[in-house]
Parts: structure tokens; sequence; C-alpha cells
């Protein structure tokens, strides 16, 4: 059997036409049905039921359909595999990073040094809200994540460990008010019109927003919601409220812009790796290395 044959096959299992299937693989009817009477002698079975009005499934065809594809995909796999080691690449890590992560210095200088001492690994850097890492994690479809804690508790088999803990600070549109103070208390924000991240967004800093204004004894006014830091920065450009956000933010560098910090103790956020608890590929646990060696540094 080669594997040519099990494209046709599974061409022709998808398509249930053999017309079809035959333009789909560019070639013509008569020398695919050909190659698949052809295997079906070789297997030793029919795979297809043919009548006048249609084809279907035998149910040895629906067994060596649902292998026939798990080969191709190995097959294609191990292709692309051999030319990344041919041009030197001889691995690869998805990283997932929710949007604010991208902010912190830390992140570039990390992957900056990771790149320099493993320049043959590939970085899949995929931008990912925290909710949907922990759930890529699991499905091993992620190796690492950087994220904010979530209210969802992590996946069996995915350990949460702290990484960066970052001041929180209030964006305030130019020439309002409270850009003339040199810090701002969270009852400052008591009446004022607020900017936040949707509560289904699961990028982890809703909640932290919402319990400082509950601390401070009021529920918050909330008149616009950003799922993107650039967005929500330029919502408060435009003087339609305040965002309560990471300091790293600051670098968005938006005109229109203030920046203050927020005076209660308690006003940060945690940047967290996510990563699977019986981890063992070696580029894994070395990029978890220079991530923690970055974030150990002044």
């Amino acid at each position: 059997m080669e594997m040519r044959h099990l494209r046709y096959f599974v061409a022709v299992a998808e398509e249930l036409n053999f017309t079809r299937a035959a333009l789909r693989l560019h070639m013509a009817q008569p020398p695919l049905s050909t190659q698949i009477r052809a295997l079906e002698e070789e297997i030793g079975a029919e795979l297809f039921v043919r009548d006048t009005r249609r084809v279907y499934l035998t149910q040895a065809g629906k067994e060596l359909l649902v292998r026939a594809r798990a080969i191709l995909a190995a097959a294609q796999e191990a292709t692309e595999a051999a030319r990344s080691a041919s041009a030197g690449i001889f691995g690869r890590i998805a990283l997932g990073v929710t949007a604010s992560a991208m902010f912190t210095e830390r992140l570039p200088r990390a992957l900056r040094g990771f790149g320099q001492s493993h320049g043959h690994v590939e970085i899949d850097l995929q931008e990912m809200a925290s909710v949907a890492q922990l759930a890529a994690l699991y499905e091993r479809e992620l190796d690492v994540g950087i994220l904010r804690k979530p209210d969802a508790r992590p996946p069996d088999g995915v350990h949460l460990e702290q990484w960066y803990r970052a001041p929180l600070v209030a964006a305030i549109p130019r020439g309002h008010a409270l850009t003339r103070q040199d810090t701002v208390g969270m009852a400052d924000l008591r009446h004022e019109a607020l900017i936040t991240y949707p509560r289904d967004a699961g990028i982890g800093l809703y909640w932290p927003v919402m319990q400082l204004c509950a601390q401070a004894g009021f529920r918050p006014r909330v008149v616009r919601e950003a799922r993107e830091p650039a967005f929500m920065i330029g919502l408060v450009a435009a003087g339609l409220g305040i965002a309560i956000v990471p300091q790293d933010t600051r670098c968005i560098g938006l005109e229109g812009v203030d920046y203050k910090p927020i005076k209660e103790q308690d006003a940060a956020s945690t940047l967290y790796l996510a990563y699977r608890t019986a981890e063992t590929d070696p580029h894994t646990l070395a990029m978890l290395a220079t991530l923690r060696t970055v974030a150990s540094a002044p």
C-alpha cells in the first residue's frame, strides 16, 4: 500500500463521489476508480458501496478512513519536521501570551535571550486570553503560557507560577482634574466614568479592578469595555473615561493620556507562567528557565 493510495481513498471517502474526488486530485476518474479497486483487492475488503444513485462507505471503509487520515497527517508532520531540520530548526515551542503581557519589557528581553542561546528552536508566539491558554495547555496546543490569573481553576496537570507583579496605574484623559494629582486613590474614582475589560474576556484584569473598587466602598460606573489594551487607551485619549491598567501599558505612548500611580498598596496585577507539571521537553524547560532568569533580574 502506497501513500498515494491512501490519499485517493480519503478524497473519495470525503467527497462520496468519484467525479468530484478526481477533480480534487487533478486526475481522470477511470484511473482513480482503478486505484480504489486495487486498494480493495490488496486489503481484501470492499471499502465503498456503489450503486447508480450514490456512493457510501462500508464498515471497513469507515475504519480505514480514521486510520488513513492519521497516517497522512503523521506523514505531513514528518515531512515538515525534516524540512525544518534541513533549515537548521530542530525544535518548536508554542508560547501563549495575553495581549497586555507584551508591554512588559521582560518578555521581549526573554525572547531575545532565548533566541541567542537556542537559535535552532522556532518560537510560535500566539496572542491568547488567559482562560484560552489554560485550555490550550491541557490540550497540548501550547507549551508555555504567560497570563494573568483567570477566575477558572487550572486544569489538572497545568501549573501556575508567579512570574512578574506590576503596579496598576490610572490612565486618565489629559486635562482631567485628577491629572493635577501626583497619585490617585480609588476613592477618587467613585464618581468617574471607567473603562474596563469585559468580565467574560478571560483576561484576568476584570476582577482585580472590581475588588479595588469594592474595597474603596463603591460600585464602578463602567461606561465602556475594551478587550485590547491599545483600544482601551485610545478610548481614554478620546476622553471617554478612565482606565485602570498595568503600568507597562504606558509604553503604548498615545498622546492625550496621563498615567498616575494608585495609592492602594494592593493595586497590582501579576503575570503567571503556565505549563504542564509533567513537562519533559528540553526546549520548553529551557524557555521556562530563561523566563525565570529574566524575571529575577533587576
